[in-house]
């Protein structure tokens, strides 16, 4: 894997080295972790988005469908 140079202020710098040092990880890996939360957080923000616009009817077809993969007795694929 190659790497490269980014500038950042010196407190951002100092941030991401203490919490490197913190997690006892690299800062490359610090800032891959954060942005894989970025991901998440958005991805479930959208979410709740969705779920806000949907109609009473909506909703309840989601529960529905919801409730009947709930109730089967299959495990999950192994990716």
């Amino acid at each position: 894997m190659t790497s490269t140079t980014i500038k950042v202020p010196s407190e951002l710098r100092d941030r991401l080295n203490a919490e490197a040092r913190k997690e006892g990880r690299t800062v490359a890996e610090v800032i891959e972790k954060l942005l894989l939360e970025r991901g998440r957080a958005d991805r479930f923000r959208a979410i709740r988005e969705v779920r806000a616009a949907q109609t009473p009817e909506q909703m309840a077809d989601y529960l529905a469908e919801h409730e009947e993969f709930a109730s089967m007795n299959v495990l999950p694929p192994e990716w």
